[in-house]
């Protein structure tokens, strides 16, 4: 009797849940997110009694800091986790725009980047490797100082105010002695106007950012932040800006796991140590929901642009029109090269690092077809390779393009350490076939004597037009041999559909008149495909029905 009694019970039960589970599934991500956090509070351990918080700020100076800001608090005083999850779920929502940035990854950016929109005057200091394993061959300390003065130029209002190289054993560990860094601390307090410091390495690790601004009382950048500030001053398009975001996530989450690692100690004095209450744990779970939730979303957004590249880039190879990718070193005359060939006069190529941050596609007309000329980023030396993986959707027009062309600056003091770091990168990108049907062409020759001139590629001036003829027809005979496109010479008929269909589907490159003035002899460029079909459809071979 008593289990009778409970069945209608357990049959609403079941009702209910059943219920619940439809209003479930019927919920967005976001709405599942807080209608969890509603609910549940994040858990912690609870500090034993009579424990205090043990631990160093992010960074001394800094003013945006959380950590700084709890400093001497108790584990129960520190922000409520359940309002930061909320948070964190309500920013969710904000799907329509993926370059959304909530006031907490703002202040990340800041604590990371320093995007607080001041001109810097910058203090740059070169560590020269002095061992000879490690020591670049290819270039000088001198040089290598010289293209981060380029780099501090690039953006607009920012200025150099004094430079420094000084010989290191490598860029591990603390890169600067001891004596060494007291050296540096005294000439940069004694400069009254330095804002920041640039250290020319590709990527400082967490606790050597943390010495250093520690012992400057400054903000301290490397490469890696300064490109991409460059990049942010000067995108333009939604493209870029989407590619730039997504550059910022690997920087981010490298220094996340550093903190979670413990490549930072006491001394350091950047990372908050917690010996009880875990907090840290709960602080670098929230900064990598944060910044995974940021990369999904730039990841779908960049996943339409690619679809939507996909299909331009197809419709040109539906059009058959040969496509050439210009590649090359930052500053090396790309643009100004294009706008000679296709004689645009809307192109303004500029005489700064990254002018070009976005893919662009130019016709040009060629000594006797047309051609597609594809525009795109330059590479740089120093540059860790999550920065350019963040750009892969720009190269992938050069992956595929018919033919690479790579441009140099000739006129560059550096120019072969840049030719090397691009070989490098492309060598990586391009299969063995794309490689040696490269061509080569060194650039900015008017500015060179004719002994300064290299006999290791074509010799052009784009602003000149010197050598741009035999580059034109270079590039001809390099599309003809790796698409796959043929010289044919046809006799057809006086008045009938050939010639038009020629014209159509091939580059038509001469027409003269047979020997009886009854048929043409007409030569042309013409892929394969085409000239199938031109057999298929004019051939006198053709049976009857």
């Amino acid at each position: 009797m008593f289990l009778r009694s409970l069945r209608p019970t357990c049959h609403l039960c079941k009702i209910n849940c059943s219920r619940k589970q439809s209003t479930w599934l019927s919920l967005s991500h976001a709405a599942r997110n807080r209608r969890m956090c509603s609910g549940q509070k994040l858990q912690t351990h609870s500090p034993q009694k009579n424990t205090k918080f043990l631990y160093k700020p992010l960074c001394c100076f800094s003013t945006t800091n959380p950590v700084c800001k709890e400093r001497g608090r108790k584990p129960g005083r520190d922000e409520n986790e359940e309002s930061i999850i909320n948070k964190l779920a309500e920013s969710q929502d904000e799907e329509a725009d993926a370059l959304h940035e909530t006031d907490e990854y703002k202040q990340v950016l800041q604590e990371e980047f320093h995007y607080d929109g001041v001109h810097h005057s910058l203090m740059i200091i070169h560590p020269a490797i002095r061992w000879e394993k490690d020591k670049p061959r290819s270039t000088t300390p001198e040089l290598q100082l010289s293209e981060a003065r380029a780099l501090v130029h690039s953006l607009p209002q920012w200025r150099v105010a004094d430079t420094k190289i000084i010989k290191v054993k490598s860029h591990g560990g603390f890169i600067f002695m001891k004596g060494q860094l007291k050296e540096l601390t005294d000439l940069v307090k004694s400069h009254k106007n330095i804002s920041a410091v640039f250290v020319n390495v590709d990527i400082l690790k967490i606790n050597q950012v943390a010495m250093l601004q520690g012992a400057w009382q400054l903000p301290v950048f490397d490469r890696y932040t300064l490109v991409l500030h460059i990049f942010r001053e000067y995108a333009h398009t939604r493209e870029a800006k989407l590619q730039i975001a997504l550059a910022e996530i690997p920087y981010i989450r490298g220094r996340l796991e550093q903190i979670n690692e413990g490549q930072h100690d006491h001394v350091t004095g950047k990372m908050h140590y917690v010996v009880s209450g875990g907090f840290r744990f709960t602080y670098i779970q929230k900064r990598h929901a944060l910044v995974a939730e940021r990369e999904r979303r730039l990841r779908g957004e960049l996943e339409k642009v690619r679809q939507q590249r996909e299909v331009l880039r197809q419709n040109r190879i539906n059009q058959q029109y040969p496509t050439v990718a210009v590649v090359g070193y930052t500053n090396c005359g790309k643009t100004t090269l294009i706008k000679a060939l296709t004689e645009d006069e809307s192109l303004t190529p500029e005489n700064r690092l990254f002018a070009t941050l976005d893919v662009t596609v130019h016709q040009a007309f060629l000594k006797n077809m047309k051609v597609l000329l594809i525009d795109t980023v330059g590479f740089i030396s120093d540059i860790p390779k999550t920065l350019m993986e963040a750009f892969s959707a720009t190269l992938e027009d050069a992956l595929i393009a018919d033919v690479v062309l790579h441009v140099r600056d000739l006129s560059h003091p550096d120019y072969r350490n840049q030719d090397e770091n691009v070989v490098d990168i492309l060598g990586k990108l391009l299969s063995e076939e794309k490689l040696q049907n490269m061509l080569v062409v060194n650039n900015k020759c008017d500015l060179l004597s004719d002994d300064e001139k290299s006999s290791d590629g074509l010799n052009i001036s784009a602003v000149t037009g010197s050598g741009l003829d035999e580059l034109k027809t270079r590039l001809e005979e390099a599309i003809i041999k790796s698409t796959g496109r043929m010289r044919k010479v046809f006799r057809i008929p006086v008045g009938g559909d050939h010639l038009s269909w020629l014209y159509k589907n091939s580059t038509v490159l001469s027409i003269t008149d047979g020997e009886n003035g009854d048929s043409y002899l007409v030569e042309t460029i013409i892929n394969t495909a085409a000239y199938g079909k031109f057999k298929h459809l004019f051939s006198t071979n053709k049976r009857k029905p």
